[in-house]
């Protein structure tokens, strides 16, 4: 195996590859987040687009695993790939022939052939053997002073990353924050969607990690408000000042009368009994 034969590697090869460098997956709670699709796709070089069906062969061939899990960093349960006891000899086999392959590397203005397991422990950073074949890829050829700069490159690259999710995830908070989201609103999230390259999987998963907060944060606001009016009905009436805060609340938390008129009834019925008729202390801004 050349050069050539080196970046002639198939897409499921890289993968296969890439995941050698992860074992005993299945016995883990949480999964590193370097097994997820995103970081499989950077770490192979193989475009996201086609990525999914790659896996989703893997696994009918009974080579890789797909596992949702805890992922380590992140809040939502995602799916991991690793693979299976099959996939793992395919992998090993992949592993020596690739370890062994003598290739040519630029090094100190010069080029030395060097076998590709040896490429690493001449390099001031730590390099995989995807790594190798990615560089190798993409650029056509290999260089020590190129392979010692991969850390920085895929740190840029996840910090990049992080902005544009930053940015979206922004954005769906600023459509979602009333609790409802108008056609004008989703037809502009779908074209910021497009333009940050935000995968369907990535939106699902901000939009449900929003909803998620959004629906905590209100339970939370719920909690507090009911804490205030239980105060301010300790001596039976709502009046006054006592009236004037709840009100303030209820914009502030975006409390609907519905719940505003449910949470009095219950806190009335709490402290001062049964209604003797009607609903006492009952208000409504104005």
């Amino acid at each position: 195996m050349s050069l050539d034969e080196l970046t002639s590697l198939t897409s499921k090869d890289r993968i296969l590859l890439y995941l050698s460098d992860f074992n005993r997956m299945e016995d883990r709670y949480e999964l590193p987040a370097e097994i997820t699709q995103e970081s499989i796709a950077f770490g192979t070089g193989v475009q996201r687009k086609h990525l999914s069906q790659y896996l989703d062969d893997l696994i009918k061939d009974g080579l890789l695993m797909e596992r949702k899990a805890h992922i380590k960093g992140m809040r939502q349960r995602m799916n991991g790939y690793y693979l299976s006891s099959v996939g793992c000899g395919k992998a090993k086999s992949l592993r020596e022939r690739v370890e062994q392959t003598v290739v040519p590397v630029q090094a100190n203005g010069g080029r030395r052939d060097m076998r590709v397991c040896e490429i690493d422990a001449a390099t001031s950073v730590h390099i995989t053997l995807c790594d190798i074949v990615r560089e190798a890829i993409q650029k056509g050829n290999l260089s020590l002073a190129s392979l010692g700069d991969v850390e920085a490159r895929k740190r840029e690259a996840v910090e990049a990353k992080e902005k544009v999710t930053d940015t979206y995830k922004r954005a769906l908070l600023t459509i979602w924050k009333d609790g409802r989201v108008t056609a004008t609103e989703r037809f502009l999230t779908e074209e910021l969607r497009k333009h940050l390259k935000i995968t369907d999987e990535q939106h699902r998963l901000l939009e449900e990690e929003i909803l998620s907060t959004l629906a905590l944060d209100h339970m939370e606001f719920l909690r507090i408000y009911r804490s205030v009016m239980e105060v301010a009905l300790s001596d039976g009436v709502l009046q006054g000042p006592e009236v004037e805060i709840l009100g303030n609340l209820r914009r502030v938390f975006r409390i609907s009368n519905v719940e505003h008129d449910d949470l009095l009834k219950d806190v009335q019925f709490e402290i001062c009994g049964p209604p003797s008729g009607g609903a006492p202390g009952a208000f409504r801004e104005s």
